[in-house]
């Protein structure tokens, strides 16, 4: 709906891409870069809009996480470990700073430390002073083309150091500030699709009809005396699809199967065995620009999508409704990547976070952690998450996209009969291990994971042999639990 209301305004008298210098669209998300590359590190839109007169508009932008060191000095973290380390500023403005305030033909750049007073109509050579005793001037102006269209620029100077390049119809395309570093608009989404693009949720999940994806499943989990491990495989084909306003209805046929065993650690005598297998019609819905509850290869995610974006995460036992911050990078093939924000403090490593002071974050220095990526185009990769004793992991193993396949597909009828094969047993040696264990009885490709006794995945490793050979010189001396596809997880001791 606000979509909606904003499209309006926006269009409103005028075409779509001509602004008439006009700073701001709230049509469009406006795509920004700081490095000077390609990839867009910023994206920069309205969030909501006040009414101030007859021609005078606030217009609130959408704030990104910062990652913020100084934040946690003489702090005391508000987690559960009590350590400190690196807080994310959660409501840190951007290039644009908090909001944007049209008064007339005069715009307010409105920061946490100044505003910015732009007149858009003042010719070269004009100056002007705004709030705080900022002075500016318009040094230069120019004719240029911009994303195939035909342009004007302005550049202005402002005494507290800033630099500004204004465009006629398509807002700010240069920022050097103070605040904020150097900033170069690359994109823009909206009504029209201009340079650079970032990808909008229904991007990352936008299927056709006969569209198949495939995932191999593993979890470990315990539950009174006993610790269970679970192996399996679920594959989804696209039935249908339904595309409203705002959001997109497929009907997957899924079919999954399952192999559990569970022991008691102790003696490691099995608690029991069980086998899971089926095929069922299920819904996925897909909202164009947000992560929703309904929406389960979204990882849990709840919220925007855009560089910086902080998002809640529900996914239990994880988390329930724990922030996280969103990254995105370039792949080799020029997709984006999606992926959690890791960051490393004193030997830790985290992506979930923690509520502290005012409007920061703590990154949980913890055992827990939270990974997961999703692709352009492709959808849902990988995820991995862990907490206290129970932990997942999925893993694409193989897709058919638009008539293109890759990886490994499999039949419904393996699929379904795959647990008639699942009890085979892997042959280790040596057991006990110091340096190296040989793994027989493995298919290449096949995942071979370690986990200590706690359900945690300390090495995982893709077979290219029918008896690997695994490095293990990287675990402390323990027991440890080996799984490989279709196969009985096998006790695992490393000596030295």
């Amino acid at each position: 709906m606000m979509r909606s209301i904003l499209l309006l305004i926006a269009l409103s008298g005028s075409a779509a891409s001509a602004q008439n210098w006009a700073l701001l669209n709230p049509a469009y998300k406006y795509n920004y870069s700081n490095d000077g590359t390609d990839t867009i590190s910023n994206q920069i839109f309205v969030t909501h809009i006040d009414t101030l007169g007859v021609d005078s508009f606030r217009y609130e932008l959408n704030p990104g996480g910062v990652i913020c060191p100084a934040c946690s000095q003489g702090h005391t973290a508000a987690c559960w470990s009590g350590l400190e380390t690196d807080l994310v500023r959660i409501t840190a403005p951007q290039a644009l700073g908090q909001e944007l305030i049209l008064d007339g033909t005069a715009w307010y750049f409105v920061g946490e430390s100044d505003t910015l007073l732009v007149e858009t109509m003042a010719a070269s050579g004009s100056s002007w002073v705004g709030p705080g005793n900022i002075s500016a001037v318009i040094y230069a102006e120019t004719e240029t083309e911009l994303f195939g269209s035909a342009d004007s620029l302005k550049w202005a100077a402002f005494s507290n150091g800033d630099t500004l390049v204004l465009s006629r119809d398509h807002g700010i395309v240069h920022a050097n500030r103070a605040s904020a570093g150097h900033f170069e608009l690359i994109g823009r989404d909206g009504p029209l699709v201009e340079g650079n693009h970032f990808p909008r949720v229904i991007d990352l999940f936008n299927y056709q009809v006969g569209d198949v994806l495939q995932y191999h499943d593993e979890s470990t989990f315990q539950s009174s005396f006993c610790v269970h491990f679970v192996d399996g495989r679920t594959k989804y084909e696209v039935l249908t699809r339904t595309d409203g306003e705002g959001t997109t209805t497929y009907t997957l046929e899924r079919t999954f199967t399952a192999h559990e065993e569970s022991y008691y650690p102790q003696m490691w005598t099995p608690c029991g065995t069980y086998n899971y297998e089926g095929q069922e019609q299920i819904s996925f819905v897909v909202e164009h620009d947000s992560f929703t509850e309904v929406n389960f290869f979204g990882s849990g995610l709840r919220g925007p999508l855009f560089p910086g974006a902080m998002d809640s995460v529900f996914l239990e036992p994880v988390s329930n409704g724990s922030p996280t911050m969103l990254a995105s990078r370039l792949d080799s093939l020029g997709r984006y990547v999606v992926e959690p924000n890791i960051i490393y403090t004193s030997g830790w490593e985290a992506s979930l976070l923690c509520r502290s002071n005012e409007d920061s974050l703590l990154f949980f220095p913890s055992d827990d952690h939270y990974r997961f990526t999703m692709v352009e185009g492709v959808g849902l990769t990988y995820l991995d998450w862990f907490r206290f004793e129970s932990g997942a992991t999925r893993t694409l193993e193989g897709y058919l996209l638009n008539g293109q396949q890759w990886g490994s597909i499999w039949s419904n009828s393996v699929i379904l009969g795959d647990n008639e094969n699942s009890v085979e047993a892997t042959a280790l040696f040596p057991n006990p291990a110091s340096d190296l264990v040989r793994i027989g009885n493995t298919r290449p490709g096949a995942w071979c994971t370690i986990t200590d006794m706690r359900g945690r995945a300390v090495l995982r490793h893709t077979a290219t042999d029918m008896n690997e050979l695994l490095d293990v010189r990287i675990l402390p001396p323990s027991v440890y639990v080996l799984t490989t596809d279709g196969s009985t997880p096998q006790r695992l001791i490393i000596q030295r």
